[in-house]
């Protein structure tokens, strides 16, 4: 096995929380990355997505990322914090206004495509915006979907408009990814263009209603797994940590540029998911090499 990077991925709390509520959180996530070894956080902007039907969890305003990033570096001033940003939904001079604004501070952008290509939207696509962003940002990262139809040719594009790394989504198992990266691979390799590096984004669960929810999200769980998970509730959380541990050990064996992203999705499961980092601490410093 080889090392791979770590990221944790934070969402911020509800705005309807009262500040000292919101300050401790980031106090808590710093002690937290602390405590994990981790150093780069990353923090989605959540936005009411409306095209995937009734949601399982009510939507909640939620507190600014960009905020909470100067929070958790208060806490934290070593952390690095990687903003996502959704770019489609804003107004084209509002993105540039945006980053000039944000980009002092804040050098890692996600720039996030919207929820539905069936929708119409007044700015950027994340493969339009990246060479408006990269006049302001140092680090470019963008989102891949592996079951994805065309989705190496996507990553390709991607790559090719100065996106320098990606961020799945979640996944609980490897079907379609050794596919897609096998194929972007060979796409780079044609162009004579380096592949980026992918962070394989992996969620704990711990309650059914957490599995309803990364399901709504659009997330792919296997029809035996997740009648595993609903057949075991009391043993949830130990099943995810189980799934978690066997998808990083065989992705550390991989030949490709690959990080591991952690999220946590629920507020309740923010300190599964630092546990589950630490469970596999030892892949991602590179300890026990060739075991």
């Amino acid at each position: 096995m080889r090392p791979l990077p770590g990221i944790l991925t934070i969402i911020p709390p509800p705005r309807q929380w009262e500040p000292a509520r919101v300050d401790r959180k980031a106090f808590e996530i710093a002690t937290l990355t602390r405590a994990i070894g981790i150093d780069t956080v990353s923090i989605p902007e959540v936005i009411e997505e409306k095209s995937r039907g009734e949601r399982t969890i009510p939507y909640r305003l939620k507190v600014d990322n960009a905020y909470f990033g100067r929070l958790l570096r208060k806490y934290n001033p070593q952390l690095t914090i990687i903003l996502n940003k959704v770019v489609p939904v804003m107004k084209k001079d509002e993105f540039e206004r945006w980053l000039q604004e944000h980009s002092p501070e804040y050098q890692h952008l996600v720039l996030v495509g919207g929820e539905s290509s069936r929708i119409q939207y007044p700015g950027y696509s994340p493969t339009e915006a990246a060479p408006i962003a990269a006049r302001y940002v140092k680090h470019l990262y963008g989102i891949t979907i592996f079951h994805r139809r065309n989705e190496a040719a996507r990553l390709l594009k991607k790559t090719k408009a100065g996106i320098g790394a990606f961020f799945s989504q979640i996944i609980f198992d490897l079907c379609h990814v050794r596919e897609t990266l096998d194929e972007y691979y060979y796409l780079a390799r044609k162009e004579g263009i380096k592949p980026a590096r992918i962070y394989i984004s992996i969620a704990p669960i711990s309650r059914e209603r957490d599995l309803d929810f990364i399901k709504w999200l659009g997330v792919m769980i296997p029809y035996e797994l997740e009648k595993r998970f609903r057949e075991n509730p009391d043993r949830m959380e130990g099943l995810s940590l189980e799934v978690i541990r066997n998808l990083v050990e065989e992705i550390s064996k991989w030949e490709y540029d690959l990080g591991i992203n952690m999220e946590h999705v629920m507020l309740n499961n923010l300190h599964l998911a630092g546990y589950a980092l630490h469970r596999i601490n030892g892949i991602l410093r590179g300890r026990g090499k060739g075991k």
